[in-house]
């Protein structure tokens, strides 16, 4: 008896704490130049470029101490995609023999570890599990995972924080399926704009 009532206070003097914790509900956007390429360079092989890539993000994270914290959440991505057969000098219309969809669309779902250097700067690091939602872009399914790494800065005003997270992705590290030929992968180098909120 003595030993529940001991764990129910114990769980009563958490629960301020918790309250407390910096427990944080961001939305962000973002913007990325991109680079779509296979990991060798091939010759003769087509290609594909992407343009305007941008991403919405929901994401939740927690404070350990005074420095450290656990970020996830979940983002879309879009971008356009423009892709060239290739070269084929004694071929004629051989582009229409491609399907080419120039929307290229993705779910991520980012999971990384974030430490304070000083109280505006921040670096970060860790796991994308990456779920592409379009096909036919003409280059390899970037459904897998990877990873991201990027040094920040955020500014709180009341329960309010406002972040600029410069960053670099690489999706594809390991792919759902393996691909048939050349491997290619997506890499963003990019800037998210956040708005958070501490309860």
């Amino acid at each position: 008896m003595k030993k529940s009532i001991l764990v129910v206070w114990f769980c009563f003097l958490g629960v301020p704490g918790f309250a407390q914790s910096g427990l944080e509900l961001k939305g962000y956007f973002g913007v990325s130049g991109t680079l779509v390429g296979p990991k060798a360079g091939m010759v003769g092989t087509n290609s594909g470029t992407m343009d305007g890539l941008k991403e919405f993000g929901l994401g939740l994270s927690y404070g350990f101490g005074q420095k450290f914290r656990i970020n996830g959440g979940v983002s879309y991505a879009s971008a356009d995609v423009e892709f060239s057969p290739p070269p084929c000098p004694n071929c004629l219309g051989v582009s229409e023999l491609y399907v080419h969809n120039p929307k290229f669309e993705m779910l991520s779902v980012p999971i990384f570890a974030e430490y304070s250097l000083t109280n505006f700067l921040f670096v970060a690091a860790g796991p994308i599990l990456d779920f592409q939602l379009s096909e036919w872009n003409n280059f390899s399914d970037q459904s897998g995972l990877g990873y991201l790494i990027g040094l920040g800065g955020k500014v709180q005003k009341e329960k309010f924080v406002f972040s600029v997270f410069p960053n670099y992705k690489r999706h594809g590290v390991l792919m759902f399926e393996d691909p048939q030929g050349a491997k290619e992968t997506l890499q963003e180098l990019g800037l998210q704009f956040g708005v958070g909120y501490k309860f």
